[in-house]
């Protein structure tokens, strides 16, 4: 059978069969692109010399493997448990240096991360920064769209560069080109084919509720809100984990409605609550609605359950969102 290696641990040897492929595996050779297991497994066997060999390792400890197969062209590999979902290989000459950043923002004066015309956005500011430096119009891709006014802790881009600067010295230059309200953490130079928003695997965004205490500095960074019943809203938010039809909490028609919540819960500091959601993906306004709606079954403002609403598949009784300001993006993990 045919097979190919990876030389991740340590220096044993481990096979990858053909019979490791998803059955709705994609794979991705330059601009051609071949879907399901058995059209995969022919382009492997017809083209055996792209997958001789492969030696592979992960990024930041990633769920993506990246590496260069026997001829020096890279290759990134995608799982489903231990399944292999997505495989990539360019056999193109790539002249460019690839860059991970890691990035916190104060989000209060931009209109979100997307590019907006005649509008700041963190997007924005990155790419003028990074194009100044490159000395060319250079994009700058990010890892998920945040909405006006909504803050970020630890959010990751990607950009190419041609120069060969060094990853501290990209990040210096950077810290002094941005607007104060951005901050570079870390830049790191990354294999070419590694992508901060397709190479996720989940995100935890953390909303800020301050309950009875008013501070009008911090109006801007939380929703304050005169009172609510913590342990309701405990067990309310539990009901969101797992795999629903997220369809009464999103704005639009998305081409899929279904999200996978890994965890949801309630941490409570004083009269700060944090509410975390960690999942798979998250659809539009979606954390700002279920917040607001957690807060009106909490209230004992709405007389339904959560699981109630979400078997609705309908706005009927989740029109509102809760502002902005208390949303942040906490972490982003490959």
């Amino acid at each position: 059978m045919f097979y190919w290696y990876d030389f991740i641990e340590g220096n044993d040897m481990i096979k990858f069969t053909l019979d490791k492929l998803d059955d709705e595996i994609g794979l991705k050779f330059n601009e051609n692109i071949i879907l399901g297991k058995n059209n995969v497994n022919g382009f492997i066997t017809n083209h055996h010399e792209l997958f001789n060999e492969l030696n592979l390792e992960s990024i930041d400890n990633s769920q993506m493997l990246y590496g260069y197969n026997s001829l020096g062209n890279p290759i990134k590999l995608g799982f489903n448990g231990e399944k292999i979902k997505r495989i990539i290989v360019i056999s193109n000459s790539i002249s460019t240096n690839r860059y991970k950043a890691i990035i916190s923002y104060d989000g209060s004066r931009y209109s979100g991360f997307q590019i907006q015309k005649n509008q700041i956005t963190i997007q924005g500011e990155l790419s003028k920064a990074i194009s100044s430096i490159n000395n060319i119009r250079t994009s700058v891709h990010g890892a998920s769209r945040t909405d006006a006014g909504v803050h970020a802790l630890e959010y990751v881009f990607h950009f190419d560069a041609f120069n060969k600067l060094t990853p501290s010295r990209w990040k210096a230059l950077l810290n002094y080109q941005l607007p104060k309200d951005i901050y570079v953490s870390s830049v790191k130079s990354v294999h070419p084919l590694f992508h901060s928003r397709y190479d996720v695997s989940k995100k935890e965004y953390v909303y800020r509720i301050r309950v009875k205490e008013k501070n009008p500095f911090m109006i801007k960074y939380e929703w304050q809100i005169d009172d609510i019943n913590i342990d309701v809203l405990k067990q309310q938010i539990e009901q969101i984990i797992g795999t629903h039809d997220f369809l009464s909490f999103c704005k639009g028609q998305p081409i899929s409605s279904i999200r996978t919540i890994f965890n949801a819960k309630v941490i409570e500091e004083g009269s700060l609550i944090s509410l975390v959601f960690e999942g798979d993906g998250f659809l539009r306004y979606m954390i700002r609605i279920l917040v607001y709606t957690l807060v009106e079954v909490s209230k004992g403002h709405l007389k339904m359950n959560i699981s109630e609403i979400l078997d609705e598949k309908s706005r009927k009784h989740t029109k509102h969102l809760a502002p902005a300001s208390g949303l942040y993006l906490n972490k982003i993990t490959y």
